[in-house]
């Protein structure tokens, strides 16, 4: 076999010409191209990149703001649990109080009521009993010593009068009795008023048998009595007080 030197050459250099023109005309813009594609690829990796950055940023910083919110709304909650347990105890505190009150006022009230029956018992009772006692005096009468005795208190609660209103007796009074005295007892009066008051004063004689027994002198200023109505009537108001 022969082989043709000349023919291998030209092959050769054909080849070598044809790699030549295809890195000079083929291969460069595809490498071109791919080098710029891959540029493309890093960029857009790169944005990704950012971008899963700025997510997870975002994510952060919502779950941030979603633990403030929960933060928040426990707060509030809580708050708002202490405002109505403040309120209720507030509430309960008053409604306490105002029953307290209320009771403390029904106790005064029931204990003002049984004090005035109370009051208004004996005050009746006092009074039953002095009329009692009035009616029997007036049915049984009086002694001549009873009469003395009440007349000789008249005299001594005159003579204790202010000089006033034991001088401003002379210018004239009633003598009030429970019966008319006979002329005898109404001398002896006369003469012992005169006594008392001092002067020569106007003497008004009557009668009231209301006052039981016992005497009265009186002027439209001044009432001196020494009498069993008056006597029953302090009776009866010191049996009133007591009761009270």
């Amino acid at each position: 076999m022969t082989v043709d030197w000349w023919t291998i050459g030209l092959q050769v250099i054909n080849v070598s010409v044809l790699i030549w023109l295809l890195s000079r005309v083929f291969w460069r813009p595809i490498s071109a191209v791919i080098s710029r594609r891959q540029q493309e690829i890093a960029a857009r990796f790169a944005q990704v990149a950012d971008g899963q950055k700025q997510l997870e940023a975002d994510r952060a910083a919502v779950q941030k703001a979603r633990d403030g919110f929960d933060e928040e709304r426990a707060h509030i909650i809580a708050q708002a649990r202490q405002d109505a347990e403040s309120e209720r105890t507030a509430i309960l505190a008053k409604a306490q109080q105002d029953a307290s009150a209320l009771q403390a006022g029904a106790r005064q009230s029931i204990a003002q009521e049984e004090a005035d029956s109370r009051a208004r018992w004996h005050g009746d009772a006092a009074a039953l009993a002095c009329d009692i006692a009035g009616q029997l005096l007036k049915e049984t009468g009086s002694s001549d010593v009873a009469r003395k005795a009440l007349f000789d208190k008249l005299l001594t609660a005159i003579s204790a009068l202010p000089d006033r209103e034991r001088t401003g007796l002379r210018d004239g009074f009633a003598f009030v009795s429970a019966s008319a005295p006979g002329p005898d007892d109404q001398g002896a009066y006369e003469t012992a008023l005169v006594s008392a008051v001092g002067g020569h004063p106007s003497i008004t004689w009557t009668t009231d048998p209301a006052l039981v027994e016992g005497f009265a002198v009186k002027t439209p200023y001044l009432t001196v009595a020494s009498n069993w109505q008056a006597d029953l009537v302090r009776i009866r108001e010191a049996l009133s007080h007591a009761g009270n």
